[in-house]
């Protein structure tokens, strides 16, 4: 077959494990329209279904029972061959039932979406704190004044577009929602008349403008809104006159055809890899199944919203997030845009029992949480955001000041008691609101979220953390890694083979570089995405491609002894194709961390080999680096491979402000960046022993 032009990785890959039943059977399309069939049969023997379908994937019907199958891909003549996979004993049913049947168990209730009227007293009771939180939020919003419509779009002077929706979030995400909730749990009418004003000001707004999420339009400021309007409309309908209720919810409607007509365009299914994408199918469900009994907007048009939206989340969904947990795009991305769709599918779940958590992604991203998203780790590597927190001014609320709530209540006690004793509710809730005041969750009927280890392994996403002591993190060493098939897109960065070393929650190695002002700012393209930016190495000054598919590594084995030494390969050969191979050896215990580098090359090629501190190191005598940052300590002894002395500086390649005007420059922590070199020669061993304390 000719070669496919779409990001999507095939599913089930050959020889793997499946873990729901069916599994969606996916493949990258390839040029012109074609049609596809998919057999499956048992292992060398019946068939037990065949599909056809112009998409990128079909799902079968009914449950296979565990054990081994095969399948094949058809386009006209032509065939890619069987690959063998195993539904597993323990896979999750997973029946999708119809747009149809859940559009019809959609009650004519108020509220509808978050919670039923008589959920609120459970709710009261179980979320005293939170509601304090609350509160506090209603008590800020009802200080602040309207916000102003963007005139970034016509006015030279106005406040740009990077600080206008960076502000516009709080009366939006924050403020609206707050006081939206509080009417609705609290009886607090004065809130419910700021969430009014709120509400309808922003729809007075036309959503066509700059406050649109497709093109022309910078699309952040339409995504808040297609997110927060439908649900603050169902909690304050009651409030609204029959005018008012007919410009919500025609600015409703508005913003979920952006979404339809952004999915559509992008063919979604084909190209899951939009990052920001991934959320607007739960936005434009959303709408569909709080607009159910419309008197504006006519039923065949939510049917159709609800049903692509069921189809991606049932299907192809999530691409960045992978069936052992992890987030393809790291930690800062993984806490919030695991939280966008939850609205929709618990409404879904509470309407019809259709529990899309149930996936095996979803039972198991908690697990990666417990290991990426450590809370009051000094940063959370890798990819972009690693440097920010859930305080953080850059980006307030957006490394999500609770991503495990959902998934910890609802895939294990365990989970849930470790939370509550790691973070209580916050001073004022930031920026995600709508997963904080929902009824219990229940367990799946399949459990596949397994024992915390101190090995955390998320190969398909791939990364690997190896921590000496989970239970404490304040008495804990942390090894984290990264080696990916996703390559250097989206959101991550030209960094296979790269670690970070953290003791006690203070960060030793680490990432390097921001974003500067914002995504994509000339100090983000030039040094943060690139291999430069990482504890990687250079080939001849050259590194690994960025923003490219190709530029992926992989774990070849893993394994830890009861918490005391873990070893861990990786194949970054890929990564390099200036190499013949390149493969990093990891070897941990609590006081020592080993990095071997074993490389092979045509032609006799220099290697730069690369460590980035958050604090200046001093170079002794004897060659080695001490370093000395917040109380912790950690030598670095190159033993084998390096020639000479390390070079150090505080100077990245590209300025933070490279570009940037006067006005709106940034200030971030220095950062400092070694280098050490090798000879020119084919064949490199290089062997750097870092004691830790």
């Amino acid at each position: 077959m000719a070669k496919n032009i779409q990001e999507l990785f095939p599913f089930p890959g050959n020889g793997e494990m499946v873990e729901e039943t069916p599994p969606t059977f996916c493949f990258a399309k390839e040029e012109g329209k074609s049609q596809y069939t998919v057999l499956v049969r048992k292992k060398q023997g019946e068939l037990v279904f065949q599909g056809t379908t112009k998409k990128n994937y079909v799902i079968p019907g009914d449950i296979l029972s565990p054990g081994e199958y095969q399948w094949n891909l058809i386009r006209d003549k032509e065939e890619r061959g069987w690959w063998d996979f195993t539904v597993s004993d323990r896979a999750v049913p997973f029946i999708r039932p119809s747009a149809g049947d859940v559009f019809a168990s959609v009650p004519d209730v108020r509220p509808r979406h978050l919670f039923f009227r008589e959920d609120l007293e459970e709710i009261r009771a179980a979320k005293k704190e939170e509601l304090e939180t609350l509160k506090r939020n209603i008590a800020l919003a009802l200080t602040r004044p309207l916000p102003k419509p963007p005139q970034f779009h016509r006015e030279k002077d106005a406040l740009p577009y990077r600080e206008y929706f960076g502000r516009y979030r709080d009366y939006c995400d924050r403020d609206m929602v707050a006081c939206a909730l509080g009417y609705m749990i609290l009886g607090d009418e004065e809130a419910g008349e700021k969430a009014k004003e709120l509400f309808l000001t922003i729809c007075d707004w036309n959503p066509l403008g700059p406050c649109s999420l497709i093109y022309p339009w910078n699309d952040e400021i339409g995504l808040s809104n297609a997110r927060c309007l439908p649900i603050v409309y169902d909690l304050i309908r009651d409030k609204l006159t029959d005018q008012q209720i007919y410009l919500a919810e025609k600015t409703i409607e508005a913003y979920a055809l952006q979404c339809e007509e952004r999915l559509d365009k992008l063919d979604f299914t084909a190209n899951p890899g939009d990052s920001h994408a991934g959320r607007v199918p739960a936005y434009m469900g959303d709408a569909a199944l709080i607009l159910k009994g419309s008197a504006y907007v006519k039923e065949e048009v939510l049917m159709r919203w609800l049903e692509k939206a069921l189809d991606i989340y049932g299907g192809i969904f999530p691409f960045f997030g992978t069936s052992d947990g992890g987030w393809a795009e790291g930690s800062f991305y993984s806490t919030s845009y695991t939280k966008w769709y939850l609205p929709f599918f618990l409404a879904v779940e509470r309407f019809s029992g259709f529990r899309l958590l149930d996936r095996p992604f979803y039972q198991r991203v908690s697990q990666f949480f417990l290991h990426f998203a450590v809370k009051g780790r000094e940063n959370h590597p890798f990819g972009d955001g690693y440097w920010c927190s859930s305080e953080d001014p850059e980006w307030p609320g957006f490394f999500a000041q609770n991503p495990f709530r959902v998934y910890a209540e609802r895939f294990g006690p365990d989970l849930a008691k470790r939370w509550e004793r790691e973070q209580a509710a916050p001073e004022i809730f930031k920026l995600h609101l709508l997963d904080i005041f929902l009824p219990k969750q229940t367990p799946p009927s399949v459990s596949l979220t397994g024992e915390t280890s101190p090995m955390g392994v998320f190969d398909k996403a791939g990364f690997i953390s190896c921590q000496t002591n989970m239970e404490d993190q304040d008495n804990n060493t942390a090894l984290l890694i990264r080696a990916s098939r996703f390559g250097s897109i989206s959101h991550e960065h030209a960094d296979q083979g790269s670690f970070a070393l953290i003791r006690n929650n203070k960060t030793l190695i680490s990432p390097s570089g921001y974003f500067g002002r914002a995504y994509g700012s000339n100090h983000h393209r030039l040094w943060t995405k690139t291999t430069m930016a990482h504890n990687c190495i250079l080939v001849d000054g050259g590194g690994q491609a960025v923003n490219s598919r190709e530029a992926v590594g992989r774990f070849v084995s893993w394994s830890h002894e009861e918490n005391h030494r873990f070893q861990v390969e990786t194949d970054l050969s890929a990564a390099y194709p200036m190499l013949l191979s390149y493969h990093r050896f990891f070897t941990l215990t609590e006081t020592e961390l080993v990095v071997e580098d074993r490389i092979r090359s045509r032609q006799p090629c220099r290697i730069s080999w690369l460590l980035h501190t958050l604090s200046c190191p001093a170079l002794g005598q004897d060659g080695t680096l001490l370093l000395r940052h917040k109380g912790e300590q950690l030598k670095i002894l190159p033993l084998e491979g390096l020639d000479g002395e390390a070079q150090i500086t505080d100077r990245f390649g590209t300025d933070l402000n490279d570009g940037v005007e006067e006005a709106y420059q940034v200030s971030m922590p220095d950062q400092y960046h070694i280098t050490y070199h090798t000879e020119k020669k084919n064949t490199h061993t290089i062997v750097v022993r870092m004691k830790i304390g």
